[in-house]
Parts: C-alpha cells; sequence; structure tokens
C-alpha cells in the first residue's frame, strides 16, 4: 500500500489542491442534507469502515489528481491564451538557444547528422535552407526531444532520479495552476454574484455582472468551434479539445454561479489570494520545464557522445 501511494504521490497532490475549488463550489450550492460530502457505510462492517473509507477517499483523489493532470498539461500546451509560453514554445525556445546559440550540437550524436562545414546550423534551425518554416523546427525539435529523453529513461531508473524528480515537479506545478485558475474563475464569478444581489434594483448593472462569465464561454465555443470543426487537426489525438472545454464550462458554470451565489463570502479575498498562487505555480511550472529540458539536453552527450573505442593499428 505505501508502495503505492509513493508511486502515485503527485497525482494525490494534484488531486487535494482541488479540495479548495470543490469546497468553494459546495458551500456556493449547499444542498438540504449539508453542505459536505457523505459515504453510505452501512453495509460495511464496524472493523473494516475505516479501512474502506480511506480507500475511497485515496480512489477519489487519485482519479481527481489524473483527470486534472491531463487536462492542465493540454490547457497549458494551447494557444487559447495568446503569448503565454506553452510547453512546446518553452522547449523551443531552449533547443534554439542550447544548438542555435551555444552550437551544443557539436558534442552530441544525433540521429541525424550535420554538414561537417556547418555544424552548427545542418538544418536544425530556425533561418537556414533545410529549416525555412517555423514548423518544421518544431517538428525536428519534438522528434529530438523524444529521442533523447527516451534513451535517457532507458538508462534506468537509478540514472535518472534528477530526471524523475523535475517530471513530478512538473505535474504538480501544473496542476496547481490550473487548480488555481478554476479557484481564482469561481471566485469571480462569486463576487460578481454578491455584487449583483447587492445592487438590487439597477438591471443595467445587474446584467453587466453576466458579461466576464458569458464572454469565457463564448471564446470556449468559438475556439472548440473553430479548432476543432472549421479547422480540425489531422489526427483525433493530436490536439484534444479539452482546454476549449474547460473555458466553456468555467463560463457556463460561472453564469450559474452568478444567478445564484448570493450569499455574501469571502469570495474577493480567495480570488485574491488564488490570483497570487496561480501566477506563481505557472512561473514555477514554467521555469521547471526549463530545467527539465536543459537536463534532458545536457545528458545526452554523455551518454551518448562518449568517444568510441580506438581500435588497434596492424603492425604490419
Amino acid at each position: 500500500m505505501s508502495d503505492a501511494l509513493k508511486f502515485a504521490f503527485e497525482i494525490l497532490v494534484v488531486g487535494a489542491l482541488a479540495l479548495p475549488w470543490l469546497t468553494v463550489l459546495n458551500r456556493m450550492f449547499p444542498t438540504r442534507a449539508g453542505s459536505g460530502l457523505h459515504f453510505d457505510l452501512s453495509a460495511v462492517p464496524g472493523p473494516a469502515q475505516t479501512a474502506v473509507t480511506v480507500a475511497v477517499v485515496v480512489a477519489f483523489g487519485y482519479l481527481l489528481g489524473s483527470v486534472v493532470s491531463r487536462i492542465s498539461r493540454d490547457v497549458f500546451n494551447d494557444e487559447l491564451f495568446g503569448s503565454l509560453p506553452t510547453e512546446d514554445r518553452i522547449r523551443e525556445a531552449v533547443y534554439e538557444d542550447e544548438y542555435c546559440t551555444e552550437h551544443l550540437v557539436r558534442n552530441l550524436s544525433l540521429p541525424f547528422k550535420p554538414d561537417p562545414g556547418l555544424a552548427h546550423k545542418f538544418g536544425f534551425c530556425p533561418g537556414t535552407v533545410q529549416m525555412d518554416t517555423p514548423e518544421r523546427f518544431e517538428e525536428r525539435v519534438t522528434d529530438l526531444f523524444r529521442l533523447q529523453e527516451s534513451a535517457l529513461l532507458l538508462q534506468g531508473q537509478d540514472k535518472v532520479d534528477r530526471l524523475r524528480q523535475f517530471y513530478d515537479q512538473i505535474n504538480i506545478l501544473r496542476g496547481a495552476a490550473l487548480n488555481g485558475l478554476i479557484l481564482f474563475a469561481l471566485c469571480a464569478f462569486g463576487s460578481l454574484g454578491t455584487l449583483r444581489a447587492r445592487w438590487g434594483e439597477r438591471r443595467a448593472l445587474k446584467a453587466l455582472t453576466f458579461a466576464p462569465a458569458g464572454l469565457v464561454a463564448a471564446y470556449g465555443l468559438y475556439s472548440l468551434i473553430l479548432n476543432h470543426y472549421i479547422h480540425p487537426s489531422r489526427s483525433i489525438y493530436a490536439d484534444p479539445p479539452l482546454a476549449e472545454t474547460v473555458l466553456l464550462l468555467l463560463g457556463v458554470g460561472g453564469l450559474v454561479v452568478v444567478s445564484k451565489a448570493k450569499e455574501a463570502a469571502a469570495y474577493f479575498r480567495t480570488c485574491v489570494v488564488a490570483a497570487i498562487l496561480t501566477v506563481v505555480s505557472f512561473g514555477a511550472w514554467w521555469w521547471t520545464e526549463v530545467m527539465y529540458d536543459i537536463q534532458v539536453i545536457h545528458s545526452q552527450p554523455r551518454l551518448a557522445g562518449q568517444a568510441p573505442a580506438s581500435v588497434p593499428t596492424n603492425p604490419d
């Protein structure tokens, strides 16, 4: 049991970080029976109820953490948010700096060999004759990263502990940023709902409180239709519509929150705290992605760039 929890530790952490926004939702719409979640364990023998409760909580946490982790990877690698850094953009910037500026390629064994006279440009860097489009550079970076990462992982668990630590931190920080974003949105919509209840008969102002949630829902729906129906991806798994669906659900949920969350609560203070934590988590994820890519790049020369053993010459 302890080994299983150790293996799924980062998933459970991400699931636990979702509890704040689940709690906020529960308080916004309390049920008649109470404001908490309850499990009916009457059919379970008394001595086993504690163990069953722990198993249910762990299973629910793992399920929630797995969902948030997978969705967060797509959300923070989607182009919906303009010029914000994504996983692909960060990796492309790191590879361009390491290979095209620092010329690390001269010390690295590559699956495609550069021209000896153009060792620092070999058609990999943007601006060369062979690599004349950003799309081709992105494809080369993705292919090269996957080859290098796979070569490192094949060395065994004891040799990639540092890489594993960065990977776990990326999952936790990325999940924390998405959880913080959801908490921020819910509390912001809750604050608007509180203002709507206080404004009484001011219909114009009350209508404006629905505008932010409506814009989020409209942008999510527009992006979903544009990116996945009018201009669909070449393959169904290349760009799943998870980010667009999250925006659409947040917007629709925000409309409900604004109309129903009338009780005064500390939504604004929680909104500010959630915004700070989201920005901090996003920045930490950004830098950890950079460190992970650099670790992959600089570990590869030691693994694949070693000089071959010398062949003894024939004395005759």
